[in-house]
């Protein structure tokens, strides 16, 4: 989804940014229904619950319903998402329907997806997880914010899920204070800003205004390094990549 919005806000053309918007509804609304369907299987095995009975449960309903009424029957706590977060989930969701199962042959198809403001696939999409995280008391996952560790290798790269605590020294990398190595405070640091709305949204706003990603130490060539762009080339081979020269560096440190 970050990789498709940030393709579509990039897009010189109008058929480039269709395209890609097109893509980011579909893991946008996908995104949100593998995440409430992850929480919905944790708890029918809870009950003990055969997989027949939780495929039938999780294949029932749409995702508009989920969305709105499993919160319910997933959270001991209020969950409140604000009716137009909601909304405009629903209108995402009619657009990528519409497309997917078109009813018309004209331009009429586009006309609503043209109105779409890229970012905000992201932020509803990611609102709703967050929210939904708050609810539960729970931290959600540092890749929320859409940036993605990658794991230098010589002459290429992988992704690598990382913790929250290697998040927290990531951003002190980035020039963040975050008492990263404190654990009473890196757990306080932690609720809020991994674990509420507000939080998210503050961390967010930060994160969006860099223009660089984690740098690499030449003593520890092989440590994954946090990249705000992973799916570019250019980043990719500056945070992903191992040269010959950076293990040179990295072996004459090390004596």
């Amino acid at each position: 989804m970050f990789r498709e919005v940030a393709a579509a806000k990039d897009a010189r053309t109008a058929m480039e940014r269709t395209h890609h918007l097109t893509a980011g509804l579909y893991f946008g609304i996908a995104a949100l229904e593998a995440f409430l369907n992850g929480k919905m299987r944790e708890r029918l095995c809870e009950r003990g619950t055969e997989e027949a009975g939780t495929i039938e449960v999780l294949r029932k309903g749409q995702i508009m319903t989920k969305l709105k009424k499993w919160p319910a029957e997933l959270l001991t706590s209020p969950f409140t998402v604000p009716p137009g977060t909601l909304d405009q989930i629903s209108f995402f969701n009619n657009i990528r329907g519409n497309l997917t199962h078109p009813k018309t042959g004209g331009h009429d198809l586009y006309a609503r997806l043209e109105t779409v403001d890229p970012d905000d696939v992201i932020n509803v999409t990611a609102e709703y997880v967050a929210r939904f995280h708050e609810a539960e008391a729970t931290h959600f996952p540092y890749w929320l914010f859409g940036w993605n560790y990658l794991n230098p290798r010589p002459d290429s790269y992988e992704i690598i899920l990382l913790g929250n605590q290697q998040f927290s020294y990531s951003l002190q990398n980035l020039g963040f204070r975050v008492p990263a190595a404190e654990w009473g405070a890196s757990e306080a640091w932690r609720n809020r800003f991994l674990g509420t709305y507000a939080g998210y949204v503050e961390l967010r706003d930060c994160l969006r205004a860099l223009n660089h990603c984690e740098a690499k130490q030449s003593m520890f060539p092989f440590q994954p390094k946090l990249c705000r762009r992973w799916w570019s080339a250019d980043h990719q081979a500056r945070c992903g990549n191992v040269t010959d020269a950076a293990l040179k560096v990295a072996r004459s440190i090390g004596g």
